[in-house]
């Protein structure tokens, strides 16, 4: 596994995280009863240790730059995500008779080290997995899960991603000069995404039948969301 980095859209990643701890404050009395430690301090204390490594590290000008290419690269994993999770849905169905193969193919394409985390909203795990399946989607195997009921179409859009995995490895580059973080802040916008992905499995998984709510603590879906409130430039 590769050693994680910070995405370099890391105002992105702190106002995604500001946005989760807010609905993570809101519903916290439900919250409270499923984890210890979930406190209404904790909730207070995590959304004020954000603004303020927000305030330290990622001056407010940083809102205004780059905004294209980040709503860009969040619609990229979007529909990337979507058509990896599809795939996988269709592998199972297709091949439920051979369990065998399902487990081969799975490992084989990246699924069992990085579909998890992807589908939680991590980038690089999401990035990681598109890079493993066009590695590993040979002629041979293409044709073998073509030959039910999956889409070449769908594979092939799959792999068109390889020639767009350029915006997710400038995504986990901190940009150079001005927009550089120290090391001290890459560290700190880590931990708090760490922390916050965390919150987003454990609610999510509580909310599986509240899809309102459960949408609130879907880093995707939330990042996508980004794109209505992000500042555009003059």
């Amino acid at each position: 596994m590769e050693e994680k980095t910070t995405c370099s859209t890391a105002n992105a990643t702190l106002l995604a995280c500001m946005k989760i701890v807010q609905s993570f404050n809101e519903n916290i009395y439900e919250l409270s009863l499923i984890r210890t430690g979930w406190t209404m301090e904790y909730a207070k204390e995590l959304m004020s240790k954000i603004k303020k490594i927000k305030d330290k590290f990622l001056p407010a000008d940083e809102y205004y730059k780059h905004t294209d290419k980040q709503q860009y690269v969040h619609e990229l994993m979007i529909s990337s995500l979507r058509k990896i999770a599809l795939l996988r849905a269709l592998i199972k169905v297709d091949f439920k008779e051979d369990k065998k193969f399902q487990k081969y193919i799975f490992e084989e394409l990246g699924y069992n080290d990085y579909f998890s985390e992807a589908k939680n909203g991590d980038y690089q795990s999401l990035y990681f997995l598109l890079k493993v399946i066009h590695e590993s989607m040979t002629p041979e195997l293409k044709q073998t899960l073509t030959s039910k009921s999956i889409p070449v179409e769908l594979i092939d859009k799959i792999l068109e991603f390889d020639s767009q995995l350029h915006e997710f490895n400038s995504c986990f580059d901190l940009i150079v000069a001005s927009d550089q973080l120290s090391e001290a802040g890459k560290i700190a916008v880590n931990e708090i995404f760490t922390e916050v992905k965390d919150i987003c499995r454990v609610a999510t998984a509580y909310y599986l039948f509240e899809p309102l709510k459960r949408d609130q603590f879907c880093f995707f879906r939330v990042m996508f969301g980004l794109k209505e409130t992000f500042p555009q430039a003059n």
